[in-house]
């Protein structure tokens, strides 16, 4: 039983640990800033590096959750196979 409820419990304590990575989103957002300011001259040089410099906090969300689903998909597969 405990094999079946892996995929659960590795969603759950995911989702838990995205949360608590919620509360330190205003830190983050304040380091990307810095990080911006600092690297204002690439935005030229570097396709793209306007967007990604400013959207740091959607893009460490977005890859938690992805690795969240991974893990999550990987241990249902494995569970499914017996």
């Amino acid at each position: 039983m405990k094999k079946y409820l892996a995929p659960l419990g590795i969603f759950a304590f995911g989702q838990i640990v995205l949360v608590l990575v919620l509360l330190f989103m205003p830190a983050i957002g304040s380091a990307a800033d810095e990080m911006a300011a600092e690297t204002a001259g690439w935005v030229a040089k570097g396709w793209g590096w306007g967007w990604v410099s400013n959207s740091t906090r959607l893009i460490v969300f977005i890859m938690l959750e992805l690795f969240t689903l991974f893990l999550t998909a990987k241990a249902f597969l494995s569970a499914r196979r017996g």
